[in-house]
């Protein structure tokens, strides 16, 4: 009995092993890539600056409305001049530009106390000094003033207070007047110097820009920016307004998953002075699909599909994706009626009326085809490349649309900084190429549009 059971055991099973399906594998295509380096996609932005002179009149003021110009309260400085003197201003300051010249009328309150032979003198006045500063943007985005006293007025003259009384002192008043010229120009260079510290802002956005920016938390969507060079048009002065365009150029990368690793580069270029410049700006990017999300997308229509023909079923069990030169390999696993893996290959493009990245021209690899032939020609007659190449098609429509959304945002109303706005308007967005390369699909991005910046303090 137990013989018999053993015997009918192993007859079922030499009958199963008959009957079962041979695991056939088709030859796999390498995965391979073109050599060649990815290309740059250098972006061009120039950006409009325009500052308002009034905000500069103001902040001046304000600046200069609660402390003194200079004190000088020592007989013994300056050579021991013996005079002692402190100005402040008066009044508000009003303000004129034209070129690379800035003129202002300073109103001064003036003290002074001499030291004479039969003991000290006070005096006080008030005067207008009217001054022009010349001032050029250098190389290394320092900037250079010169400034210079055309004029003086003397709103209120000194009067000297004795214990013989009040009497008019011009010695003085001109001792007075040549020290506060000399002090006030050297400190409006300096308040001008400082209100306009564009190297810092420079070396600022410069440094700031390379830091990675996350677009888009949900889809881990990422901005590298790898600023290049820098030039700027000269200062005019238009309407109450001093005008300037910044342009710059810079590499831009558009990537999914962890923030890209960086390495800052803090070496600020020097300034490129240029005749002129648009206010409009064109960004070149690129933006992948990971293989692993391109065969997430796949899997998510083909895996489990049950595909016959002349009475002959195979279900697809798995699927891989990996790039052979130009080309997009697809592995699909079967089972039933054909056991085995076979491989489609395309070329991977981008369906502007779709937006979509598709591989239309998809077909079995040849090694796959003369396989296929001799063993299971029938699958020629299915759905199953249809249906394949039907898969290959991965979305770009929310990228673009995240990207579109995400990029107007920024342009609606952007400070830059304290008093520094950015706005504009993006006036295109479009795929300009599709390539492999070993991470996945890349897919450049053109865009286009304008940019306009307005400094207030």
């Amino acid at each position: 009995m137990k013989k018999t059971s053993v015997f009918l055991v192993f007859v079922a099973l030499f009958v199963a092993s008959c009957t079962s399906t041979k695991v056939i594998d088709a030859p796999a295509p390498t995965e391979s890539y073109l050599p060649i380096m990815d290309k740059p996609l250098p972006s061009r932005i120039s950006i409009p600056v325009n500052i308002l002179l009034e905000d500069l009149v103001q902040q001046l003021n304000l600046e200069l409305g609660s402390k003194a110009l200079f004190e000088d309260y020592s007989y013994e400085d300056n050579g021991g001049d013996g005079l002692m003197l402190s100005a402040w201003k008066s009044q508000n300051i009003t303000l004129f530009a034209s070129g690379n010249t800035i003129k202002y009328r300073v109103p001064v309150r003036l003290w002074m106390k001499k030291k004479l032979f039969f003991g000290e003198a006070e005096a006080d006045g008030e005067l207008a000094l009217g001054f022009k500063t010349v001032y050029q943007v250098n190389s290394d985005w320092t900037l250079s003033t010169k400034t210079d006293v055309e004029y003086h007025e003397w709103l209120q003259s000194p009067k000297l207070k004795t214990g013989l009384g009040s009497i008019g002192i011009e010695t003085l008043s001109n001792l007075a007047l040549n020290y506060s010229k000399k002090s006030l120009a050297k400190k409006l260079d300096e308040l001008i110097n400082q209100q306009f510290s564009i190297r810092e802002y420079v070396a600022q956005a410069w440094k700031s820009v390379q830091d990675p920016v996350l677009l888009s938390p949900e889809y881990k969507l990422w901005l590298k920016t790898t600023p290049l060079k820098l030039g700027m048009t000269p200062l005019i002065t238009d309407a109450g307004t001093l005008r300037t365009k910044i342009q710059a150029e810079c590499l831009n990368d558009l990537s999914f998953g962890e923030k890209p690793i960086f390495r800052p580069n803090t070496q600020v270029p020097e300034l490129t002075i240029l005749n002129d410049t648009g206010d409009d700006f064109n960004m070149q990017f690129a933006t992948d699909i990971p293989f692993p999300e391109a065969e997430r997308i796949a899997k998510g229509m083909m895996l489990g599909q049950v595909l016959e023909s002349g009475g002959k079923k195979v279900t697809v069990e798995d699927l891989r994706i990996w790039g052979n030169n130009d080309k997009l390999v697809v592995m699909a696993q079967l089972i039933g009626s054909f056991k085995g893996k076979v491989y489609f290959m395309g070329v991977p493009k981008f369906n502007a009326d779709k937006n979509v990245v598709e591989v239309a021209d998809l077909d079995f690899h040849l090694d796959s085809k003369n396989l296929l032939y001799k063993s299971a020609g029938w699958i020629f007659q299915g759905p199953i490349r249809q249906k394949m190449a039907a898969a290959m098609s991965f979305p770009l429509d929310e990228n673009i649309q995240s990207i579109k959304l995400t990029v107007q945002s920024t342009l609606n109303r952007y400070e830059l900084a304290k008093g520094v706005v950015l706005s504009g308007q993006l006036e295109e967005l479009k795929v300009t190429d599709t390539r492999l390369t070993p991470s996945g699909i890349r897919v450049d991005v053109f865009s286009s549009g304008k940019v306009r910046v307005n400094v207030s303090k």
